[in-house]
């Protein structure tokens, strides 16, 4: 008994350990190493976010083993959440421009690269016309 209320609290620990939160609008997101989440306004229905992941599916360092194609859309909360690949070149640049070009506004940018603080990005973004990171 003791062994398995050990190895559950092992288990919910290594889960944290690479996770840190946010609140957006009533949300609190978790925010996973390699991953990135965008404050976007204007998402208003489920054809929104099927349009939205669509476009940001095709990026290159997406991990669409992940999620639906690497992207989860909160409609109600108004965010995105993106997976990226282990090891891939992270473009904040085009997955900006492809929510722009789907018709939305990104307020704010959050990325957990190691695990172990959240990065947050306001306009104008650092990455802009630089393309990697």
């Amino acid at each position: 008994m003791l062994k398995q209320k050990i190895f559950v609290l092992s288990i919910f620990l290594l889960s944290t350990i690479n996770s840190q939160a946010i609140e957006i609008e009533k949300a609190n997101v978790n925010i996973k190493r390699n991953e990135i989440v965008f404050k976007v306004k204007g998402l208003v229905c489920s054809f929104c976010a099927q349009g939205l992941q669509k476009s940001l599916s095709k990026l290159n360092f997406i991990d669409k083993k992940k999620y639906q194609k690497g992207v989860y859309v909160d409609i109600e909360n108004q965010y995105t959440l993106v997976a990226v690949k282990d090891g891939s070149k992270i473009r904040i640049d085009d997955a900006v421009s492809a929510i722009v070009d789907a018709g939305y506004e990104v307020d704010n940018i959050y990325h957990n690269p190691y695990g172990d603080k959240i990065e947050t990005f306001s306009k104008p973004y650092p990455y802009e016309n630089r393309g990697e990171k």
